[in-house]
């Protein structure tokens, strides 16, 4: 009895040892409660500011074209007011929801917003994906598809239902011709596994993956769901639209959706990768990045191959291909940002001014762990993730968005430099600084 008690004892401290140094070290860490904040410091030139492009959640370059397209909003404070994301539901009217898609030439750092044919709103932008249209040259036309948080009439219109859910989010898939001032409404995508959608990886414009970043929409629950890392509730659809064009039967009519990846923590941003069977998953709250492969042809699966770990949390990523890369350097990676003290997180999230500083990462194979192609291999101790950049909020207010823009070698003296666009929900302005790589 005395010796089975004993390996019980040991196998609990075994375990205990496991809980701490895996999820309590690690939360700790993560979510910055000792960590101070930092400026990256700028040369005079090296930092641009993108103005009138507000509240830009989301960001996405575009290869072929060379354009960055953007998910903003119309006033700095629209978030405040309503934001199903961050549990602001405050205001429905729906006067005030004027989302907007922007694009963004990253030589000359202005932005045009474009005309929506079509679409009258409300617009309550977050996530997009953009992708070439496949019967067109490519660069020449684009799809983007664009979650939009809209107030669920159910639940506010006169005697409306209680119990309903106060969003009804949908997807707004969009048209746009390269190098025109608007982009042509397709269609609304609607289907009950829509929870709390937040970003897209579009395959072609009828098929295309989103995650639900929370499965509780408000509340105690919702906290608790960002705190513990053990809260693995999130999953990310498939979606298979039967044409891309409206069909009878309202938002629903056509779309057959099925769940591509599950239970796991705070699934948030995806992004494509170098392969087409690539895909990028975040898990924003735990910091962790899930590398993954597209399975499957019908109901599509994603499966996770391995998992990089950051030191902040991380929204949405975007995968960086270095058009540069020789075989002695290739920069191609995933950048990735958020807040460098996400403790502050639910203390901020409502305040119309405030400091949110923040780090953006980068994650690359190590030298050495590439196959034909570039294409990372084994797990994730092949990656090299460092902090690229950072802010103590005086030139950003936090950080959802982060894109990089390759410059010529030739133009910086042979030295290898890149664009990086930096966007948040929260900011006024996009900005751009100017990085070695």
């Amino acid at each position: 009895m005395a010796g089975r008690l004993s390996i019980a004892v040991v196998l609990l401290a075994v375990l205990l040892g496991y809980v701490y140094n895996f999820y309590v070290q690690r939360t700790v860490y993560v979510s910055g409660l000792f960590r101070n904040p930092e400026k990256t410091e700028l040369a005079p030139g090296d930092y641009k500011v993108i103005e009138n492009a507000i509240n830009c959640e989301d960001l996405h370059h575009h290869e072929p074209s060379g354009l960055i397209f953007a998910a903003c909003e119309d006033a700095p404070l629209s978030r405040l007011a309503w934001f199903p994301p961050l549990g602001h539901f405050s205001n429905p009217s729906t006067e005030q929801m004027k989302g907007k898609l922007q694009v963004i030439n990253p030589k000359t750092f202005k932005t045009q917003i474009l005309a929506l044919e079509g679409f009258s709103g409300p617009f309550v932008t977050h996530g997009i994906d953009v992708i070439d249209d496949p019967d067109k040259p490519k660069g020449e036309a684009v799809y983007i598809f664009a979650v939009n948080h809209k107030p669920n009439p159910d639940h506010y219109r006169e005697n409306g239902d209680v119990n309903a859910p106060k969003s009804h989010s949908v997807v707004e898939l969009f048209h746009h011709v390269i190098g025109s001032e608007t982009a042509r409404h397709v269609r609304t995508i609607w289907h009950p596994l829509f929870v709390t959608p937040n970003d897209l990886v579009a395959e072609s414009p009828t098929s295309f993956f989103v995650t639900n970043d929370h499965y509780y929409t408000e509340g105690l629950m919702r906290m608790v769901e960002d705190l513990f890392p053990m809260a693995t509730w999130t999953n990310a659809l498939h979606v298979q639209l039967q044409e891309p064009e409206s069909v009878d039967g309202g938002d629903s009519a056509g779309v057959h959706a099925s769940i591509a990846l599950e239970n796991l923590h705070n699934l948030n941003g995806l992004s494509h990768g170098r392969a087409k069977d690539d895909i990028f998953a975040n898990g924003c709250a735990s910091g962790l990045l899930h590398v993954g492969k597209i399975r499957g042809n019908a109901n599509k699966v994603i499966k996770v191959t391995e998992v990089v770990e950051f030191g902040s949390p991380i929204d949405n990523p975007s995968y960086f291909r270095d058009p540069y890369a020789n075989s002695s350097f290739d920069a191609s990676g995933v950048v990735s940002c958020g807040p460098t003290r996400g403790i502050d997180f639910f203390s901020n999230k409502g305040k119309e001014f405030v400091l949110d500083p923040i780090m953006v990462w980068k994650a690359s194979p190590k030298a050495g762990k590439r196959e034909k192609g570039g294409a990372a291999i084994k797990d994730g101790g092949n990656w090299d993730v460092n902090v690229i950049f950072q802010d103590d909020g005086h030139r950003i207010r936090s950080a959802s968005a982060s894109v990089l823009v390759a410059i010529d070698p030739k133009e910086e003296g042979g030295r290898r430099r890149a664009w990086l666009f930096v966007s948040s929900y929260h900011a006024s302005n996009v900005i751009a600084v100017k990085i070695d790589l």
